[in-house]
């Protein structure tokens, strides 16, 4: 099982540099608020607060928000703050003022802060849009609740303006199916985003927030779309139980978590994308990106969503559908690539169990680096595509068909690619270093399982959903292995192949506390699998699979 010593050193320095990171750290957090640049702070409490009798200090809040944006006017060069105290507020849809930054989760005026525990709640009611993004603002620390609109952005709408949205929580908003809704042809745009809608060159940064239960009727993006050029930099965030396409009949809603179309860019980094669905026949349970949009996606877990159509987890296309028109020419590399790094994929499905994990089509053009793609129904499914694919792990089915003129060849090196092979490599592609099967050709060594066992298995005794955080925890039998480590990782509850897949958010001696919840069941999950990291031993040949830090 030797490699030519050239290739050896080629994959050993670009292996010493992929450092692995898992989210634990993804979800809302409740940092303290340094007030010492705001050159006026103002308090806003629902139950303490006075809309009439109040001015806005600690000891005289606002009851509501808008007044206190009303009376927040920084002199230029200057920042305001604003402090939301725990409740529930149902304003009327406001936007957001530029170098005015909201903050939530207190107790009480100026009190203790915990963005989970006092949750301050902007509730839409099921009736309207929250609010309007603006540039140069931050909101830190609310719910976003119940939205409803017959449009794009239920819950915020950021429109060619990026603001810092963080430690929020978006949930139970919706997008209405367009009325009336009667389009030509399939695919067509119609109501994105569930929650968030970026358009028109938006690039706001989405830190530490948790979406989940968000819906479109008819519309991409069930948690969150980007559209138009936008790019918006989503960082260390949980995206659970998202469903898109409640009420499409014309497959107009890809992408049951997130959406990224039209040239959009940005990134993913760091996220936890877990059991959300793209319905009726829609592809993209987890991400969908397409139509030229080059984001980055790295660090990320991906487990349990599932597609109508094509893609349980991840779908990349270039093209979009077209009906009676010319497609577009390709663009060149400098304008559309997509890099999918660090990324682990366990436990999604789509309809026919052929690209469960990814599939990547309509002349794409992708680099695919230090993935782990295992325990999919249906895994890795390369069509009529530019693929860089260096030091993934495939533990599973895979395949590589059709070829264009229109793109340049792939090249795949120093990958585990266990297989089986679904049939013949159609593509012009380039093999290198490669572990798979002897029918793959190329430089190839045989298949080995060369990985640490590092899988936890065990018994569960109860389980327990929380709706305020949107966990559920999981208590074992017997004493976790090494449990502050756990975080991040994939776990099946179930057996073998009826096993639910989630993320770990923390554990404990005897608790696993895992992202979102469990679909209902006739008999519960009685036994749990931790998924093991698959890192190679230390005798393992260098260069070969995905280098993941170890936990």
């Amino acid at each position: 099982m030797k490699l030519p010593l050239h290739l050896l050193l080629s994959l050993f320095v670009a292996v010493a540099t992929a450092r692995a990171a898992l989210p634990p750290e993804a979800g809302p957090r409740s940092p303290a608020v340094n007030l010492s640049g705001y050159a006026t702070v103002s308090y806003v409490d629902a139950t303490r607060g006075d809309d009439i009798t109040g001015d806005g200090s600690r000891e005289r809040p606002w009851a509501s928000l808008p007044p206190a944006l009303e009376h927040a006017a920084p002199a230029a060069g200057t920042r305001a703050a604003i402090l939301v105290s725990a409740g529930r507020y149902a304003p009327p849809t406001f936007a957001l003022k530029p170098r005015v930054d909201l903050y939530g989760g207190f107790a009480a005026p100026g009190g203790p802060r915990d963005v989970l525990a006092h949750p301050t709640v902007l509730d839409g009611g099921e009736a309207q849009r929250i609010a309007f993004g603006a540039d140069d603002t931050r909101i830190d620390g609310f719910h976003f609740v119940r939205a409803r609109v017959r449009g794009k952005g239920a819950a915020l709408l950021c429109d060619g303006v990026s603001p810092v949205i963080a430690n929020c929580v978006f949930a139970h908003n919706r997008t209405l199916r367009p009325a009336p809704w009667a389009p030509a042809h399939l695919h067509e745009t119609a109501h994105d985003g569930g929650a968030i809608f970026c358009t028109n060159g938006a690039a706001p940064r989405i830190e530490h927030c948790l979406f989940y239960d968000n819906t479109t009727e008819c519309g991409r993006g069930a948690a969150l779309a980007a559209d138009r050029r936008a790019a918006p930099r989503i960082r260390a965030s949980v995206f659970a139980n998202n469903r898109a396409g409640l009420d499409d009949p014309m497959r107009s809603s890809d992408g049951g978590a997130i959406s990224f179309f039209d040239w959009s860019g940005g990134e993913l980094i760091g996220c936890v994308i877990s059991a959300n669905t793209a319905l009726t026949r829609n592809d993209a349970g987890g991400v969908f990106v397409a139509l030229w949009s080059s984001p980055r996606i790295a660090d990320c877990v991906f487990t349990a969503n599932d597609a109508g159509d094509d893609a349980g987890a991840l779908f990349i296309g270039g093209q979009e559908h077209r009906y009676g028109a010319p497609l577009d020419p390709v663009p060149p590399a400098e304008k559309f690539n997509v890099l999918v790094e660090r990324c682990v994929f366990a436990g999604n499905s789509n309809s026919v169990k052929n690209s469960g994990a990814m599939r990547i089509t309509m002349e794409s053009r992708a680099a695919l680096r230090d993935n782990v793609i295992a325990e999919n129904h249906g895994g890795f499914y390369l069509q009529r595509s530019e693929i860089v694919a260096e030091r993934n792990t495939v533990w599973q089915d895979w395949r590589f068909v059709e070829d264009k003129a229109s793109l340049g060849p792939s090249r795949l090196t120093g990958n585990i690619l266990r297989g089986p092979l679904a049939g013949p490599v159609e593509a012009r592609v380039t093999l290198a270093g490669n572990m798979a099967e002897p029918a793959l050709g190329g430089d190839t060594v045989a298949v080995a399982d060369i990985f640490v066992d590092d899988s936890i298995e065990g018994r569960i005794t109860a389980m327990r959903f929380d709706p305020a955080t949107m966990t559920t925890t999981i208590t074992t039998a017997a004493d976790l292995v090494k449990p502050a480590a756990l975080a991040g990782r994939p776990v099946g509850l179930g057996n073998g192949k009826n096993s639910q897949w989630r993320v770990i958010q923390h554990a404990t001696s005897r608790t696993l506390v895992i992202w979102g919840r469990l679909e209902a069941e006739t008999n519960s999950a009685t036994q749990f699998n931790v998924l093991r990291t698959f890192t190679p031993k230390p005798t393992a040949p260098s260069g070969l699979g995905a280098r993941r830090s170890s936990p």
